[in-house]
């Protein structure tokens, strides 16, 4: 892995599955003969498909190839738009890269990030060519406006992670326009409805001055749920994302304090969240890796096994959340030894989550057990409220969510037991 030793900044999950393929094909398997053969949008399928198998390095050569092939062609408007969809595709693909390694705002490396910026912005600066071309058509309009839209999206929460508000909030109305011009023009691009929804939920959720300004404070997470429901159910090419991300988002709606006492038929009620989730979960494991995987390296998606832990934690089924947690430790471990150089934080952070589901299961009659069980409890919640987290999640707010669900359980835990805290 030549590109497994960057780092990006701020690559949280919002980052990492915001608008990676924006293609109409399924990633089907060809051969390397029809390989040569691929459009971008027809190659971006296949490397979506494969970076659920944590199979990067054959997509970053073919796309380089492809960059510098372009390049040196003869200029016409044909090519730019190719040339925008690979270098858009590149900077997905480190997306995507970056969200496997788990970096975060504190795990991060300049090299990485100015690969990252150079190919977004050579996305942006190629879209404007093709708009201010004479001689473009509408269908090459929707498309320059989508890509457009994307890599402004991708600027923005970039620099959102970076501190730099306003470069963000510039980019998220830019990017905002542009995807609605594009579906303007072309109603069939739904990849686009991935990237308002996960605009319009994004915002929502984590609320504060951004949203206040962009959204002008509205609360619009069920239209952005619907929109990237919207992209999955029509077909969009970047389903095997959109599902990730809606399940997430999901999950996350069930620890957020504003549906507290909301009633069970309303969509952002714990039950129909939770319903939501699993039946999204469960899909993603029934298209993508219910078959043998294509690859023999591949052990697991562990950004799957991450979801069922933590839906087995809010549901109190902790021998499960053990299960998945274990299986995340295996992955990484597997991953590690083929040279991807993977958060230690995120490993530190999933061996707590084992240890907090095997003390949770503990069964204790007393004496000296008792006192045992009740200092490991105690470890615990020192271990939480010291900054240790059995999640990672650069948001503040949500990570005082995922906080919360832990310590209430210890809390709950200690008082069964009589614990005395220390």
């Amino acid at each position: 892995m030549r590109e497994k030793k960057f780092r990006i900044k701020s690559c949280l999950l919002l980052v990492g599955v915001l608008f990676f393929t924006l293609s109409a094909v399924r990633a089907d398997a060809v051969s390397n003969a029809q390989m040569k053969n691929l459009t971008a949008d027809e190659m971006s399928a296949l490397a979506l498909k494969d970076s659920m198998y944590y199979h990067f390095d054959e997509w970053f050569s073919r796309f380089r190839g492809e960059i510098n092939r372009l390049e040196s062609a003869v200029p016409s408007l044909e090519n730019r738009v190719e040339l925008m969809k690979f270098h858009f595709n590149y900077a997905g693909l480190l997306g995507e890269l970056c969200h496997t390694l788990a970096f975060t705002s504190k795990y991060q490396d300049d090299k990485i990030a100015e690969k990252f910026l150079y190919h977004s912005r050579q996305v942006k600066d190629l879209a404007h060519d093709v708009l201010d071309d004479d001689s473009v058509t509408e269908s090459q309009e929707a498309q320059a406006n989508l890509f457009l839209g994307a890599s402004e999206g991708y600027i923005g929460i970039f620099e959102y992670g970076q501190g730099n508000l306003i470069e963000a909030l510039i980019n998220g109305f830019q990017a905002d326009n542009h995807l609605e011009r594009a579906l303007l023009l072309d109603s069939k691009l739904v990849d686009a409805y991935f990237g308002l929804g996960m605009y319009r939920y994004g915002n929502s959720r984590l609320g504060g001055f951004g949203n206040l300004i962009m959204q002008g404070g509205k609360d619009h997470r069920l239209v952005g749920l619907n929109h990237i429901e919207h992209s999955i159910l029509n077909g969009g090419a970047s389903q095997p994302l959109a599902l990730k991300t809606l399940a997430w988002f999901y999950i996350s709606e069930q620890i957020n304090p504003a549906n507290k006492g909301l009633p069970q038929e309303n969509p952002l009620s714990q039950k129909k969240t939770r319903q939501n989730a699993i039946a999204l979960l469960i899909d993603l494991e029934n298209r993508y890796f219910k078959e043998p995987a294509p690859y023999p390296h591949f052990q697991g998606n562990k950004e799957l096994a991450i979801m069922k832990a933590l839906q087995s934690v809010l549901d109190k089924d902790y021998v499960n959340a053990g299960v998945e947690f274990k299986k995340v430790l295996a992955i990484i471990d597997h991953l590690q030894n083929r040279g991807f150089q993977i958060n230690p934080q995120l490993m530190q952070s999933v061996e707590a989550g084992i240890k907090f589901c095997k003390l949770m299961l503990l069964q204790t009659s007393g004496g000296e057990e008792k006192q045992s069980a009740c200092v490991k409890v105690n470890e615990q919640m020192n271990f939480l409220n010291g900054g240790g987290s059995m999640v990672e999640y650069d948001s503040k707010k949500i990570r005082r969510e995922l906080h919360a669900v832990f310590s209430e359980a210890l809390t709950q835990m200690a008082e069964k037991m009589h614990c005395e805290h220390g």
